[in-house]
């Protein structure tokens, strides 16, 4: 992957005087799950994402490259090596966290 790839497109982030964009890639996969994740991360953190090769339907096919803004590429690049890492995996603690709002939603009276 080539992080140095600068593409102009229309739109209204990050906008220059004549209305363009530059977009950096900043991630590539050919498994299109994953991609779909990184978009979701990225997207979770705020970030404006635009995934190009991402098929659509019950048959995806990679691969899938993710491209965001200029002025948030090294956000985006610091969160996609996290991931990478496993850095941003649930704790033990995360983990009972969530068991502990389970476990209060099936005491409370009214839900199912």
């Amino acid at each position: 992957m080539d992080a140095e790839q600068i593409i102009c497109v229309d739109g209204p982030v990050g906008a220059s005087d004549d209305g363009a964009v530059k977009l950096v890639r900043v991630y590539e996969t050919r498994d299109p799950v994953r991609g779909i994740l990184v978009r979701g991360l990225l997207e979770a953190e705020g970030l404006d994402v635009l995934a190009k090769g991402e098929g659509a339907g019950p048959y995806r096919m990679g691969p899938v490259i993710l491209f965001v803004p200029e002025d948030t590429s090294e956000r985006a690049r610091e969160l996609v090596a996290a991931a990478d890492e496993g850095s941003l995996a649930l704790t033990e603690d995360d983990e009972l966290a969530v068991a502990s709002l389970e476990a209060l939603a099936m005491e409370t009276p009214g839900t199912d």
